[in-house]
């Protein structure tokens, strides 16, 4: 049976480290499972660190503004992901699994504690929720039929983002789409290139590559 899991990204808003913790999530429990306990996957960014913390939480039935309170039911540890850029793919159900069952040395928590979401809310995180979501569009909106040669040239590409950004220890690098996608350029090998994220950051929306 596939274990179903609950993702939780804080970027540096509190740490979870103990049975009793409570934080907050965009996403609400699905239905039928309000009272569900559920193993959860709980990712700390800060800068360039990067914490997992594995434990069990159940939605408190508690919602802050538009999101929702969790509590941690059962605390398991936090391990260090210093180094593995693979984070930002939480939703690949196989990513969540071997995060899950990941070898790593617990760190040692003495002393950290977790705020209470009413300390740390961040109301107009959504903003960049619904950035994701409309890119995710055009991605699917502009990707024209594809080849197998282009298949392969779009998964080198992203591959050599990951190999950089593991060698670097932090997303260090981007694909970047040479057309934006919100200028109506197409999800195709030719008009990707693996860019720093300073660049990309740099360039925007603009159509110039900065890289010409």
């Amino acid at each position: 049976m596939e274990l179903k899991f609950r993702v939780i990204q804080s970027n540096d808003r509190g740490l979870i480290t103990k049975q009793g913790d409570r934080t907050y999530a965009r996403r609400g429990p699905a239905k039928g499972e309000e009272a569900l306990e559920l193993p959860t996957l709980f990712i700390w960014v800060s800068g360039k660190d990067r914490y997992l913390s594995r434990c069990w939480t159940q939605w408190t039935g508690e919602r802050l503004g538009d999101d929702f309170i969790y509590v941690v039911s059962r605390f398991r540890d936090v391990i260090d992901l210093h180094g593995d850029t693979r984070y930002h793919q939480w939703c690949s159900k196989q990513l969540r699994s071997e995060l899950w069952t990941l070898e790593r040395a617990a760190l040692d928590l003495a002393g950290v504690s977790c705020p209470p979401p009413e300390d740390v809310y961040e109301a107009d995180r959504h903003k960049s929720a619904i950035y994701l979501q409309r890119r995710k569009q055009r991605l699917r909106e502009q990707t024209p039929e594809l080849s197998p040669e282009d298949k392969e040239l779009i998964e080198h590409a992203y591959g050599q983002r990951d190999r950089l950004n593991e060698e670097a220890g932090f997303i260090e690098y981007h694909v970047d789409h040479i057309i934006p996608l919100a200028k109506g350029g197409a999800h195709h090998p030719a008009n990707l290139q693996v860019i720093s994220a300073r660049d990309n950051v740099r360039k925007g929306a603009k159509v110039r590559s900065p890289i010409e």
